[in-house]
């Protein structure tokens, strides 16, 4: 007595086992990677076959979830028996024998019937280890008569649209390939139709329910195990992140998707009225307060002769950018620095011992038309842009240095943008290039230059500290220059770090 109430406390203990926790042996059996499909059957002296293989190779070499196996000369085999190729390929012993021999999963078996105008195409898709039919697709076509052939008819797209029905009867549709804590891959991909932030229901296997006589399945038994929502999508395959877990439960390999959810809805960010603020939508103004290193040189004409130094200065700017609309923008600064120049004798390399200071100012302005339409004054975003820039250097005025105040003025063209990145930090990046150009140096007077050059190049790295306010540190590179016809010339650059706060309004 005391035995068999043992033996079915035990039975019982198993059997709410197996229903809480599934083998993962079932998972490695139903894999349905390799995929073979059989000569086709029909009434009609086997008119479909090389049409209906030519299809199927077609569709699924723009499948990354089967491995396409060939049979080889096997179909030609089974049609010389004496019994019948269409009751043959129905045979699960024969089946069988194949998913030995190839060493395949599934197979597609179709039948071609002609019932009177019409052709009734009956597709199977077979778990071939077993002979168990997993899922079946049916339809007819009527002959239009053209002369063109079958290509030319409206089979080719009903083969197509019958695979798809035939494959989404499957009991799954994609299986995990890889684990890696929370983060999974799975054999489906962008030729699927997978997109980023979609869900993904991944189950195990518990058990199924085999029909004694007919090889059919009749119930599939399944067990929840989590949810992971899509990352990135290639052409084969998804990078997913798991995103909860049923109890007890554990993703690994070859466990099954069986739903693709759509993307939950983004949240929306509320902005509190009661504040009476409303997100920054027009732009933003900087004050720049850095740190400046100047280098001018001036040849006389003769073979290394002339002045040449440099020196630290202080700079102070001020610029904003405004848009106008999705697609235009402004641009405007004004800039100031106090400038020192220890000059140098370019012959010898030897200081002359005199320390100029001076001032250097700068105002731009600009008009800019986006490559693509901004939604936001925080989208990323690039730009080309055009405007005129005046550039003024002061020092005392000297023969034996050679020191004295320049101007340059330009129209410009140019590109600019600002790129986000991750998710508080911003790149910003601006070019000037001087097209019509004018110089003059007020002393030494050399006369007016013959030719001159004006380039600015900045390029700023910002946090997001708010919707108003960012840090930045930007770094910005002028060079002016202006040759004589005698064969004097005066360059200036200016190499600038400057950190800053942006305003956004």
């Amino acid at each position: 007595m005391s035995k068999n109430i043992f033996a079915i406390i035990t039975f019982v203990l198993i059997s709410l086992t197996s229903n809480a926790f599934a083998s993962p042996e079932n998972d490695r059996v139903y894999q349905l990677e390799s995929l073979a499909w059989l000569k086709s059957s029909d009434n009609l002296d086997d008119i479909f076959s090389e049409f209906l293989d030519q299809q199927y190779t077609k569709y699924f070499e723009t499948q990354s979830r089967f491995m396409v196996k060939k049979l080889g000369g096997l179909n030609d085999l089974l049609t010389q028996g004496k019994v019948p190729y269409s009751t043959l390929i129905t045979k699960p012993e024969i089946i069988k024998k194949i998913a030995q021999k190839f060493r395949v999963e599934s197979l597609i078996r179709t039948h071609v019937y002609k019932e009177a105008e019409s052709y009734r195409f009956v597709l199977e898709w077979v778990y071939a280890p077993k002979g168990d039919v997993l899922s079946q697709f049916e339809f007819r076509f009527v002959d239009p008569g053209k002369e063109d052939g079958l290509r030319a008819s409206e089979l080719p797209v009903a083969i197509q649209n019958a695979l798809d029905q035939l494959i989404s009867k499957l009991p799954f549709i994609a299986q995990v390939t890889g684990v890696e804590g929370d983060n999974i891959t799975v054999n489906l991909g962008r030729n699927q139709n997978v997109h980023r932030k979609e869900i993904l229901t991944i189950y195990t296997l518990q058990s199924l329910k085999r029909h004694p006589k007919l090889s059919t399945i009749e119930e599939w038994r399944w067990q929840p195990v989590a949810r992971a929502q899509v990352e990135q999508v290639e052409d084969s395959l998804s990078f997913a992140k798991v995103i909860d877990t049923e109890p007890g439960q554990k993703v690994i390999r070859l466990q099954k998707i069986k739903e693709i959810l759509p993307a939950p809805p983004e949240p929306v960010k509320v902005v509190d009225k009661a504040d009476n603020k409303d997100l920054p939508r027009l732009g933003w103004v900087a004050g720049n307060l850095g740190l400046d290193f100047y280098s001018r040189e001036v040849g006389t004409g003769a073979a290394n002769s002339g002045r040449g130094g440099s020196g630290m200065s202080e700079a102070l700017e001020i610029e904003s950018l405004l848009w106008l609309n999705s697609r235009w923008l402004t641009q405007a600064s004004l800039g100031a620095s106090l400038i020192k120049y220890k000059a140098t004798d370019l012959s010898t390399g030897s200081e002359t011992g005199l320390t100029y200071t001076g001032t250097s100012t700068q105002f731009r302005l600009a008009a800019g038309y986006a490559l693509l339409p901004a939604k936001t004054i925080f989208d990323t975003i690039g730009w080309v842009h055009a405007g005129y820039k005046s550039t003024s250097y002061n020092l005392p005025s000297l023969a034996t240095d050679f020191t004295g105040s320049s101007s340059f003025g330009s129209f410009f063209i140019g590109l600019g943008g600002e790129i986000p990145f991750k998710e508080k930090y911003t790149v910003q990046l601006g070019l000037d290039l001087g097209l019509l150009k004018s110089a003059k140096n007020v002393f030494p007077d050399y006369g007016d230059p013959a030719s001159s050059t004006d380039l600015m190049f900045e390029l700023g790295a910002a946090y997001h500290l708010n919707d108003q306010l960012n840090l930045r540190l930007l770094f910005k590179i002028i060079s002016q220059s202006m040759d004589f016809p005698n064969g004097e010339s005066i360059s200036q650059k200016v190499l600038s770090v400057s950190p800053s706060i942006l305003y956004y309004f």
